[in-house]
């Protein structure tokens, strides 16, 4: 978690201005919700708070919901406007009093927080302490568009403290505080402004274990609006007065039919004939848990009609898919005459008490003249599977490498079990009520159904027959795999690119001979030798047809190039020297082959195990600091036989590796007396040095850290004033007359050039800090070259490099800072001048009258078409070997810096 002490401090500050009295009282819904960004099954739910619109610089509360089931506490949430990543990062908090006792937890805007929430993980602070801890079994869900200005969230009712596996919600009433930072961890936002939205948990209903008839065909009353006007939408709302004319009541089966003994009889006429759209409302009541019903209707309707519970659409019935209208015609009439069709209401949407069931009848367009409405709705307990539509899952023909989804429309109580089946058989691991093939291969043809089971039936699906298609494989990029000239030793990588459907495989070939185990879509030759050079090719091929590409050639040239040295470092006793290419292990472990100027006797000489390319030679003596070496090298081989003879320039430096022998010589910049005990770091004396690439830092503390605060640098803020100016980059109370471009904390780097807390990651820091194990001395560097990573502007500007140090608690309290206001300073040393040798050049002949330029770093390849007329270029796009195109005529080529 990096969320810094500031925001502990300032959260001490402001909640001192507020109350613990003022609370807000929200009503309490018990509901099961499904975390999926919907939001259909929070109908019912009442509204818990509405905020005003807060400062644009924090995430802008507005509506927030509340609701539990017996194992979630769920919250929505709506935005004024949209949040960035909201939820996903630190400046989001969720702070929840679980004893609804502000004596007790961490003191945040009148209320006593033992439950902090942030980017979804969670923090104990049932001690009073802000973060004393972590919570397990959070159970942390969210949904909601990342951008987007409605969320919905899921909190497990049996999360623990990790302390001591205590239950975090002990209590039935809590309390609720959502907040909001600014990018300086500055809390801004608060709903509510204080005290808490204060909740008790709601009881669970009882469960219902027999049929409840909720809606009867003959006994139930209905209003209806036959008066064949466009209502739009306001009649689905719960707050809709249907007691007014043109509204009337009466009892099902509703209708006019030429035709009436086919249906049962109808209770209320329709006196409005021939209408297209009649609308139906009636109220239910329902007190029971949902879990593992069916709510069931059994349907008498003439045409089409789309059913509504508490204003959610929950199925429609012969009704074109889309948006319905007023003027939209059923699609089709009843058939036969008299059916009755069983519907399904989803669970999610019938909520605790008062229910609205809606429903608007079309006509079908050209139908005979009637019209027939009546239904009964049902929760049962112990109902059959039933198969709504006989035709799913369907057949289909699918193209091989797109996806496919097979579903069946059942209707059933639960709890229920399911188990897709190809070819009559069980199909490992498809035990959803849907089946997804996420990438269809020829394969996957065959027939597939559904076998469902619940406690009182089974029930097997139709078997769908999916029939795949391939399309032929075809080369895609004809000039692929490309020609290569390369230098032995280098690697090689030659690429395909085709089109068709999967599977296809690949056999890659070496003339007319197939390469055993070049199966792969790109065929790789890590170490190239003089027998790979010839012609490679592949074949491509799917269950469709088969292909070959195109021939490429490949020209392997002798490697007649020593290497040269790349790079030299340096400790006191220890110089890694880097090749331009791997060295023979042998010959590179020869100390006569080394010399260091002073004289500095080579005692030992060893090619890196990780690395062939560097060689790591310790000396009998100890280096000085600030002073230029000269190592020579003559007798090394490389894989090839050709010999170094090569001098390079170095200055000796620090090196990260915990020895902290390099450091002799180096005087503290600052030393200082013990400031607390063992909580956080306590530094005793800091170290600095620089070379050309790094700064280096030894820090040595009073005394170990408890394993409870984790070793240095867990828990240490670290601010670099890296423009040598206070009044530019974040200052706090803490550091003083201090402006920080960089923060270091606990190891990682973030940006603070604007003023700001934290305002974004670094590029390129190259923190390396040792030694890995507790202890009370310390050594770690950071790149001179590093850059923010919103711009990629440098963070280091001038030759001087200010800091302020600073020790925390596991709770982010600072108690040690260094210097105690301001900052130390360091002026970079000068550092001798060096020099490392440029690469060497050959130039190879290849057929057609062309030239390979071979050459090895470092060094930039120039070219020009005369030695007098002093004019070269870079050559375009280079790399060794550079084939020159297009050239004619005599061409010159040199390596410059």
């Amino acid at each position: 978690m990096n969320k810094a002490r500031i925001l502990f401090a300032l959260a001490l500050g402001i909640a001192g201005a507020f109350s613990a009295g003022a609370q807000v009282s929200v009503p309490s819904a018990f509901k099961h919700i499904t975390i999926d960004g919907s939001f259909d099954d929070w109908t019912g739910v009442p509204l818990a708070y509405t905020a005003a619109a807060g400062s644009t610089s924090a995430i802008q509360y507005e509506n927030v919901y509340v609701a539990n089931d017996q194992n979630n506490l769920y919250l929505r949430f709506t935005l004024y406007a949209p949040r960035s990543n909201a939820f996903a990062n630190s400046f989001d908090n969720i702070f929840i009093d679980t004893d609804n006792n502000a004596g007790t937890g961490f003191y945040d805007a009148g209320i006593g927080s033992e439950l902090l929430i942030q980017w979804g993980g969670g923090y104990q602070e049932a001690s009073g302490v802000f973060n004393a801890g972590t919570v397990s079994h959070l159970g942390w869900q969210i949904a909601g568009s990342p951008d987007g200005t409605d969320f919905e969230v899921a909190i497990s009712l049996s999360a623990t403290n990790n302390s001591d596996n205590s239950p975090v919600f002990p209590n039935s009433s809590i309390a609720i505080l959502l907040e909001g930072d600014d990018s300086s961890y500055t809390p801004t936002e608060f709903a509510p402004s204080s005290g808490g939205l204060v909740y008790t948990f709601a009881a669970a209903p009882s469960v219902l274990t027999t049929n409840l008839p909720l809606v009867t065909l003959a006994n139930s009353s209905w209003q209806v609006n036959e008066a064949g006007a466009d209502l739009g939408t306001n009649w689905l709302d719960s707050a809709y007065d249907d007691t007014q004319s043109p509204w009337i009541s009466g009892t099902g089966l509703f209708g006019y039919t030429p035709a009436p003994g086919v249906y049962p009889a109808i209770n209320t006429p329709l006196t409005s004939t021939g209408q297209n759209t009649y609308y139906f409302r009636t109220h239910f009541t329902w007190n029971n848990l949902p879990d593992n019903l069916a709510f069931v209707m059994t349907n008498y309707l003439s045409d089409g009609a789309v059913y509504y519970v508490n204003g959610v659409e929950v199925n429609r019935l012969r009704m074109p898919a889309g948006a319905v209208s007023f003027a939209t015609s059923a699609s089709t009439t009843n058939s036969p005459a008299g059916h009755a069709d069983i519907l399904g209401v989803p669970a999610g949407v019938v909520q605790l008490g008062d229910n609205i069931l809606e429903v608007e009848t079309h006509q079908a367009p050209a139908s005979s003249a009637d019209m027939v409405f009546g239904l009964s709705l049902t929760a049962d307990a112990q109902l059959p599977i039933v198969n709504l539509d006989a035709t799913q899952p369907a057949d289909r023909a699918v193209v091989a490498g797109n996806p496919t989804t097979f579903a069946a429309n059942l209707l059933a109580s639960g709890p229920l079990s399911y188990q897709w089946m190809k070819g009559g058989n069980p199909i490992t691991g498809a035990t959803n009520a849907t089946y997804t093939i996420p990438t269809v291969i020829y394969t996957d043809a065959g027939t597939y159904s559904l076998q469902t089971i619940n406690s009182v039936s089974t029930n097997t699906t139709r078997a769908a027959t999916l029939t795949v298609s391939n399309i032929p494989v075809s080369i895609a990029d004809v000039t692929l795999p490309g020609d290569v000239v390369a230098v032995a030793g280098q690697s090689m990588t030659l690429s395909s690119s085709v089109a068709g459907s999967p599977p296809i495989s690949y056999q890659w070939y070496f003339g007319t001979s197939a390469i055993a185990g070049a199966t792969n879509a790109t065929y790789v030759v890590p170490f190239l030798v003089s027998s790979n050079a010839g012609a490679y090719h592949y074949a491509a091929s799917n269950p469709a047809n088969s292909t070959n590409s195109r021939s490429a050639s490949v020209v392997v040239l002798a490697d007649t190039l020593a290497p040269v040295i790349t790079h030299i470092a340096a400790s006191s006793t220890q110089v890694v020297v880097s090749f331009s290419k791997p060295v023979d292990p042998t010959s590179a472990s020869v100390t006569a082959n080394y010399s260091i100027s002073g004289p500095v006797p080579v005692a030992s000489a060893t090619v890196n195990s990780n690395d062939a390319t560097q060689v790591i030679l310790t000396t009998a003596t100890g280096m000085s600091l600030q002073t230029a070496y000269i190592l020579s090298i003559n007798g090394v081989k490389d894989l090839f036989g050709n010999t170094v003879t090569e001098s390079g320039g170095f200055v000796r430096s620090i090196t990260i590796d915990g020895a902290f022998d390099d450091w002799t010589g180096i005087a503290p910049v600052y030393s200082g007396s013990s400031l607390s005990a063992n909580l956080a770091a306590d530094f005793e004396n800091i170290y600095v040095y620089n070379d050309a690439d790094n700064y280096y830092f030894r820090v040595t503390l009073w005394h170990d850290i408890d394993p409870a605060y984790g070793q240095f640098p867990a828990y240490a803020n670290l601010y670099f004033d890296t423009d040598n100016n206070p009044g530019t980059g974040f200052s706090s109370s803490y550091t003083g007359p201090f402006g920080s471009e960089l923060l270091c904390e606990s190891g990682s780097g973030y940006q603070q050039k604007n003023g700001g807390f934290n305002e974004g990651g670094i590029n390129g820091l190259g923190w390396v800090c040792l030694p890995a194990s507790p202890g009370t001395n310390f050594e770690f560097s950071i790149s001179r070259s590093a850059t923010y990573a919103n711009d990629g502007l440098p963070i280091f500007t001038t030759n001087i490099v200010n800091f302020h140090f600073e020790g925390q608690t596991a709770s982010w309290a600072a108690v040690n800072e260094v210097p105690a206001s301001g900052g130390l300073s360091y002026t970079n040393v000068v550092l001798p001048a060096t020099s490392l040798p440029l690469g060497r050049l050959a130039v190879s002949s290849l057929s057609a009258s062309k030239v390979a330029v071979i050459w090895n770093s470092p060094g930039t390849l120039q070219m020009s078409g005369s030695l007098t007329n002093g004019v070269w270029t870079n050559a375009p796009s280079a790399t060794s070997p550079y084939v020159p195109v297009g050239s004619t005529g005599q061409m010159f080529f040199r390596l410059v810096r």
